[in-house]
This record gives structure tokens, C-alpha cells and sequence, in this order.
């Protein structure tokens, strides 16, 4: 029962107990002064619930229920007087600083008196009632939690599981058992020791074996368990399951490693300038990040719609297996992934913009493991990177290209010309080679314009382009220097080999004649050579200038003619023939 009134249980001044106390004497069968001197609280009512007597120690109680705090004191007193072997009953009431409960044992005394004796059960209540709550809450966390309690005795065996037991077992598939029968590894002999350990320890992996025989990672907390002697009995704890946790985690890893190991990849491509060698520093980089044997890169050739090795390793058998998986990866929509010879083969494609534009073929030695998810995930991430620096190296060699070359003929500009001239007069000071540097100009090409006009002038051209591309060998060297000026630098000539060449290029140069301005004036050419021989040590301007001086003295004498220039130093003439 709970009073609807606050009461103050401190203890009244001296008068106010005098107060409670003076009441005739004779009214009581009890002795007051015994009453006062005892401890316990005690207090005298009459039959209307008037406090008679109280003492020290029930002073503030007797003062609330003569202010009417506590009206249920009054239904106490009828009941108690009317039970001969009295009353004990629990009330809880309100004070200021919550709440009060009291064991009020109510005794009849005669004389239609009550004599209470009350006792403050507050604390033994609370106490009890928090540790109900904790043992349910115990209970309650146990059964949600996805943790599992236990305990072993001295010998290591379970005797104790959480009822509703643990990975697929029941509780009793394991008590009775030892825990290296639920080991993954059954020899780890240090995870065992957690179940038995003779001093706590806290959140310890161990791998388990569930009852369906996957993994289960738990971690394991264990806290020993000593008798009163003091003799160790055994060991008990709580088991977490973390496999999720761990899986989380072992990707997250992953995922960081693969970053790790692509943000060293692309940097490296991205320290290069030359686009060229992007593809050289990726190869790199994906040997060493993925420890490789090897990383041979393929790149679309323009001209002939072929993939051909742009990066990686240039040892014959490498390329060969790289050859034969890029062979084995265009028969195919998906990565090739086999083995080849000695080699584990990883190959994919590279695109940009959905177009196929090269290929990178990853080797690794045959007793290296099976590629992860995360390195395979690396190697399509590189190969995406590489179908982009591929589309620049393209870009790159088309920029070059056309700044190299003469948009019109496709022929070596003049400064691509004498750029490659001057590596390879260079080289000729070291080599003691002979090569001969030969001008050819057209004769009457400006009439072939104002007659016929610059279309026909620009068919004229490509006729005498073709002329000098079917008879110079790879290793020579044809440009237009611009309108109808050519050079070509003949690769170890002789003057004997640059005197056969000029005749051949004399009579096959035959065809201009029908695009001529008129009979009189025949469109055809005049060629001046001089000839760099294996010991001299002209410089490369003095070697041009009597090139091109020789040919104006062919125009001088009549056209039509090829002449070839004094040595240097020497006062001769050149020598002109038909």
C-alpha cells in the first residue's frame, strides 16, 4: 500500500518527543522508559490511530501518522485489533527521495492498544529485486546474444553449454567432448589450451568446425575456476562468432591492397611522359606488383590492324607463350586463363571506348598459386588502365607521324629527314661505312601547273613518289623536302651502287613524261649525288651542299641527267651522265 503523502523521517527536536510521550502513563501496560532505551523503532497507537508513544528511533514515523500521512496505519490497527496473534504487513510509501518499504509488525497490547514495530526493508528489497533483474537479464542477453557460454572441468572436457548450443550442434552434441573434437585444425594445440587455461584470457581466435562442415571463427574470452581450497577445476567463458567479421575484414584488406597495388601501378604509367613508354613502365609495374615472371603488353598497329608487342619481356620463349595466349584469347569473349610450357597464363583484352586495341598477357611460373579474386581483380583493372595509355600511345604515333612526315606523299618531311641524317652521318664517323645522299628535282614541273593545273602538278608528285619508294631498300631513307624537291640518303652506297640507283631511277622516272606542259618542255627529273666514303671526315653540311649543288649543275647542262660530286677538297667538276 502507498500513502498518497510524503513524510520526513528525520529525527524531531527534543520537545516534539516530549510531546509524543506525554500522555497519561497510566494508559499503558508496557513500560515507556523500557521502550525508549530499545533500538528498533517502536511505536503505540490506540484504537483510532492516535500515536501514544514513540521513541527515539520512531519519532519521525509517529509524526507522519498524526499529520495523516500514512492512512493506512488506520486500517493496520482495526485488523490488528481484531487478530489476537497480531499482524506483519509490507507498505511501501512515498518520501522525498523515492520510495520506503516497511516491515510493520502490529502486536495487540490490551487496553485496545497497538503497539507497531516497524522496519525499513528498502535495501534488502531493492537488493533482492536487482539481483532477480540481473539474473533475467543474464538470461536474456545469453539467449540473444550470438555468443555461447561454457565450461570445461580439469580435464579439458565440456560439462556446461549454452542450452541452445552452437554452430548447428546441440548442447548435447558437445558437453561430454573435447574441444579439438570441434577443432579445424586438430593438431592447433594452443587454441585448445584456451579452454582450459588456468588464467583469463580475453578475445582469442579460434577456427571451429560447424556441424554442416564449413569454418566458423570464434573468439574466445575464459576466465579459470578455482574451490574453496583454492584447487583449479576447470575453465569457463563465452564464445563470439566473428567469421562475418573476419570476412569483412579479409576484404576490406583486400580491397586495400588492390588499391595499394593500383595506385602504384598507375602512378608509375603516370610518371612517364613518353606514351611509348607508359606501357613499358605499366609492364614493370605489374611484374613487380603482382610478382610475375612476366607482363608482355600487346598494341594495335594502325596500319596493319595487328596486335604486336609493345612492352614486356623480350626473351624469345616469353614471347612466344605471349604469343600463343593471345592467339588462344582472340578465339575467345572471355580472359584466357591456362597453362602454357613452363607458365600459369592470365591473358585479357584492352579496349577503348568498347573497341578492342590491344591485349595484356600476365605469366606467372607454374608453381605459383592460383591467382586470388583480389590479383585477378588487379590484373582487369590494369588491363582497363592499359586500354587507355594504348589509345595515347596511338594518338601519340599519329601526332608523330604527321608531324614527321609530308601530308600530301607520306614521304619524310624535311625535318624528320635531316634529323634521322644526322644519326645516321654520326654513326658513319664511327662505322667507316660509305653511303651516298642523293637530290632528285623534278625538270618542268612548273609548267605542268599553269598548263594543266595544280591537280595534274599533284598526280606528277605521287608518280614520282611511288617511282622512289619502289626502288630505295628498308634501310634507305626518302623524303620531300617540299614542291617537287626529294632527298634520298642510299644506306651503304657506293659510287658505283648510287650510279646504278640513279640510272634506275632515270628510266623508271620515264612515266612523267604524260603529265609534261607541252612535247617541248617533258616533265622528268634531275638527280645530284655525292658520296660519303668510309674514310672521310666531311661534316654533314659540307656532304648536303655538294649534293644539292651537283644537281643544279645537272639543270645547267641541260636536265634530264644524274651527276655525281667531286670528292672533297677537290677543284673537279662533277661528273654528269645521262
Amino acid at each position: 500500500m502507498t500513502s498518497r503523502h510524503p513524510v520526513d523521517t528525520a529525527s524531531l527536536s527534543a520537545d516534539a518527543i516530549d510531546d509524543l510521550i506525554s500522555y497519561d502513563a497510566s494508559l499503558f501496560t508496557l513500560d515507556p522508559k523500557v521502550m525508549a532505551q530499545a533500538e528498533a523503532p517502536v511505536i503505540v497507537m490506540d484504537a483510532h490511530g492516535v500515536p501514544l508513544f514513540a521513541n527515539k528511533n520512531a519519532v519521525g514515523f509517529a509524526k507522519g501518522i498524526r499529520d495523516g500521512l500514512f492512512p493506512e496505519i488506520y486500517q493496520l490497527i482495526r485488523r490488528t485489533l481484531t487478530t489476537p496473534g497480531g499482524v506483519v504487513e509490507m507498505m511501501t510509501f512515498e518520501v522525498q527521495r523515492g520510495t520506503a518499504t516497511l516491515e510493520l509488525t502490529a502486536l495487540p497490547t490490551g487496553s485496545n492498544q497497538v503497539m507497531i514495530l516497524p522496519r525499513d526493508v528498502s535495501m534488502d528489497r531493492n537488493l533482492r529485486e536487482a539481483l532477480i533483474d540481473s539474473r533475467q537479464r543474464y538470461r536474456d542477453i545469453v539467449e540473444v546474444s550470438s555468443a555461447f557460454a561454457w565450461e570445461t572441468d580439469e580435464t579439458g572436457k565440456f560439462v556446461f553449454v549454452s542450452p541452445r548450443g552452437a554452430l548447428g550442434y546441440r548442447a548435447d552434441d558437445i558437453v561430454g567432448r573435447f574441444p579439438r573434437n570441434f577443432l579445424l585444425d586438430t593438431g592447433d594445440q594452443d587454441s585448445e589450451h584456451v579452454f582450459r587455461s588456468q588464467k583469463a584470457v580475453r578475445d582469442v581466435p579460434v577456427w571451429f568446425r560447424r556441424s554442416n562442415g564449413t569454418d566458423a571463427c570464434l573468439s574466445v574470452s575464459s576466465t579459470p575456476v578455482y574451490s574453496r581450497e583454492g584447487r583449479w577445476t576447470g575453465t569457463r567463458g563465452l564464445a563470439h562468432d566473428i567469421t562475418e567479421q573476419r570476412r569483412r575484414e579479409s576484404e576490406v584488406s583486400t580491397a586495400r591492397n588492390r588499391d595499394r597495388l593500383m595506385t602504384y601501378i598507375v602512378r608509375t604509367m603516370r610518371d612517364e611522359i613518353d606514351p611509348l613508354m607508359v606501357l613499358k613502365g605499366a609492364s614493370e609495374a605489374s611484374t613487380r606488383a603482382l610478382a610475375c615472371s612476366n607482363c608482355v603488353i600487346f598494341k594495335r598497329n594502325d596500319e596493319t590492324d595487328e596486335l604486336d608487342i609493345a612492352a614486356g619481356d623480350e626473351s624469345k620463349d616469353a614471347c612466344e607463350v605471349a604469343k600463343q595466349a593471345l592467339s588462344q584469347l582472340q578465339s575467345t569473349e572471355e580472359p584466357f586463363d591456362a597453362q602454357i610450357g613452363e607458365y600459369r597464363i592470365f591473358a585479357l583484352r584492352c579496349h577503348y571506348h568498347q573497341r578492342n586495341n590491344g591485349a595484356v598477357v600476365f605469366m606467372f611460373n607454374a608453381d605459383h598459386p592460383e591467382p586470388t579474386d583480389g590479383e585477378r581483380a588487379i590484373m582487369t583493372e590494369v588491363s582497363d588502365q592499359v586500354g587507355i595509355a594504348i589509345e595515347q600511345a596511338i594518338q601519340h604515333e599519329r601526332i608523330l607521324t604527321l608531324s614527321r612526315t609530308d601530308g600530301m606523299t607520306g614521304l619524310l618531311n624535311r625535318r624528320a629527314f635531316f634529323e634521322e641524317l644526322k644519326r645516321r652521318h654520326s654513326r658513319l664517323q664511327r662505322a667507316a661505312e660509305p653511303a651516298s645522299l642523293m637530290y632528285v628535282d623534278m625538270d618542268n614541273f612548273k609548267l605542268v601547273n599553269d598548263i594543266h593545273g595544280h591537280q595534274t602538278g599533284d598526280e606528277a608528285i605521287l608518280a614520282l613518289t611511288h617511282v622512289l619508294q619502289d626502288n630505295v631498300r628498308p634501310a634507305d631513307l626518302v623524303a620531300r623536302l617540299g614542291g617537287d624537291e626529294f632527298v634520298l640518303w642510299l644506306e651503304g652506297a657506293d659510287v658505283n651502287a648510287a650510279s646504278r640507283r640513279a640510272k634506275v631511277l632515270m628510266k623508271e622516272s620515264a612515266i612523267l613524261t604524260k603529265y609534261s606542259g607541252d612535247k617541248e618542255h617533258p616533265l622528268g627529273i634531275s638527280v645530284g649525288i655525292a658520296v660519303h666514303e668510309p674514310s672521310s671526315k666531311e661534316e654533314l653540311q659540307h656532304l648536303v651542299q655538294r649534293a644539292d649543288q651537283t644537281m643544279y649543275q645537272v639543270k645547267k647542262h641541260g636536265k634530264g641527267r644524274f651527276g655525281i660530286a667531286a670528292a672533297p677538297g677537290s677543284e673537279d667538276p662533277a661528273k654528269i651522265e645521262d
